[in-house]
């Protein structure tokens, strides 16, 4: 194989594996759940120290505290508190390209889906 078709090879293998993985190959920020998400049943918007949940429902809106948040690999986990409770809740499956993320199921409630919305 000449130089040329090699480099053209290595360009379209290049293209397509940032195209099946999303384009990501770097750790997540807050950047990427910072702002407001809207799922089927609430909504979920995160500052760097409040947690804001709306439920669809009855429209209450709740502000809880954010301890920290913690990024491992391609899930974060937003640590938070609902009075005296010390809880924690751990968002996946990030697709950029589509705006959306996912809240893990957890002993505390099922995995849920969300796609980013206007402020």
């Amino acid at each position: 194989m000449t130089d040329k078709p090699r480099k053209s090879l290595m360009f379209v293998l290049t293209i397509a594996a940032l195209a099946l993985g999303g384009g990501r190959a770097f750790a997540l920020t807050f950047d990427d759940i910072a702002g407001r998400w809207c799922g089927s049943v609430s909504s979920y918007t995160f500052t760097p120290t409040t947690l804001i949940v709306v439920l669809y429902g009855d429209n209450p809106r709740r502000e809880y505290p954010i301890d920290s948040y913690q990024y491992d690999g391609d899930v974060i986990t937003v640590n938070w508190e609902r009075g005296s409770d010390k809880l924690f809740t751990k968002f996946g499956e990030f697709y950029f390209h589509e705006h959306s993320l996912v809240q893990l199921r957890n002993d505390a409630g099922p995995r849920r889906e969300f796609r980013k919305c206007s402020e």
